[in-house]
């Protein structure tokens, strides 16, 4: 008899089972703490107080020098505001050219359709500032569908005269 027994081979594969799942879970969570990017991570607002802090403490600036990185980080994130508010403007002009040409190949109740599906859009885009205006476009929602949780817009349908 060799000594593996089904419950035994079992145990072991269990086992290991269990010590890749924590070692998964550990090494999961030290990568999320210390991802630079975290969901959520600083809002545009506090991006430059958050680079400042970063750059005093792991550079460990003193008094005079962060005095002068300062006023160089706020033009810096002002500078990348700017673009991403022009960048949004670009791309919204864009999707527009797109949409008008799909639009053209639709018959009356896709075309119905199209127009409850941006209609959605732009409401989700509304509700979350993505107008450019907080220094970055919000995410679209996978497959062009509301994020989780938010409740389908209804619209009537347009009545043919």
């Amino acid at each position: 008899m060799n000594g593996f027994t089904p419950s035994r081979v079992a145990t072991y594969l269990a086992a290991v089972f269990i010590a890749g799942a924590a070692a998964g879970i550990a090494g999961g969570y030290q990568w999320g703490r210390n991802s630079v990017i975290k969901p959520g991570g600083p809002r545009p607002r506090d991006m430059a107080a958050h680079m400042i802090e970063r750059y005093s403490k792991e550079l460990e600036l003193s008094a005079e020098q962060i005095r002068q990185v300062e006023p160089l980080v706020q033009e810096a994130v002002q500078r990348v505001r700017s673009l991403h508010k022009e960048n949004f403007k670009q791309t919204d002009a864009i999707m527009k050219g797109c949409n008008e040409k799909i639009v053209d190949l639709l018959d009356p109740t896709q075309k119905d359709r199209f127009r409850q599906m941006e209609e959605r859009r732009n409401q989700w885009m509304k509700d979350r500032g993505g107008d450019g205006s907080r220094g970055r476009p919000p995410r679209h929602p996978p497959g062009g569908t509301p994020p989780p949780g938010t409740p389908p817009v209804r619209l009537p349908s347009k009545a043919s005269p």
